[in-house]
């Protein structure tokens, strides 16, 4: 049977204060999205056509194993590039798809020296059925450059806590279907080590481009 995928979304609490902001879906084809009004900046003051949070978050210092198996550290990895870190699932029927199609796409309308700065990692939230060979195939559909990262549920678990988008272990349901939620925002995290800004579902690549041309 097919997967069955629900989004959730709320602030998450973490240690050092850090607010997080995702979108709130009850079903991965038709998302509802109720922006949190705490940790953001208005978007009448920010200069991004993403969602700037009022406290930025730091990249996860965290080693997960890429799709060719090999250790990443995801910190070391990212330093002097501009990182976009999304946390979903391969088997996913809509959200995630389009997220992946939407960054493809907004890479393609940035000057090719911004986009040599610029590395998108996805890390699978569903590690179980999304194998190296499953995630390099799916990710190199939108672009061959993107990196997928796995890891226990635990590993994958904690990173997602430390950048602040909130997750749920896989759920396997009797009639065989699985549930994966995950929050939908890409973290775009900066040169600093700092995620300034996230993308929520239904951000349109040009918007994402601008944005990243700040960025880089």
């Amino acid at each position: 049977m097919n997967p069955r995928s629900t989004r959730i979304a709320r602030l998450v609490p973490m240690a050092a204060a850090i607010g997080a902001l995702a979108v709130l879906s009850t079903a991965c084809a038709s998302p509802s999205q109720e922006v949190a009004q705490a940790s953001q900046v208005s978007s009448q003051q920010s200069k991004y056509k993403g969602t700037e949070l009022g406290i930025p978050t730091p990249i996860p210092p965290v080693t997960l194993t890429d799709f060719n198996g090999k250790p990443y550290d995801l910190k070391a990895n990212a330093a002097g590039k501009l990182t976009l870190v999304y946390f979903g699932y391969t088997h996913c029927p809509d959200e995630c798809p389009t997220t992946m199609a939407d960054l493809a796409s907004a890479l393609r309308l940035i000057p090719a020296d911004t986009r040599a700065k610029v590395q998108v990692v996805f890390v699978t939230t569903d590690p179980d059925r999304d194998t190296g060979p499953v995630m390099k195939a799916w990710l190199g559909k939108f672009d061959p450059s993107f990196i997928g990262l796995t890891g226990t549920v635990a590993q994958v678990d904690n990173a997602a806590k430390l950048a602040a988008t909130p997750v749920e272990p896989p759920k396997k349901n009797p009639d065989g279907s699985v549930e994966v939620d995950h929050g939908t925002q890409v973290n775009a995290f900066g040169t600093d080590g700092l995620a300034h800004v996230v993308w929520l579902s239904g951000v349109a690549p040009k918007d994402i481009a601008h944005d990243i041309t700040l960025l880089s």
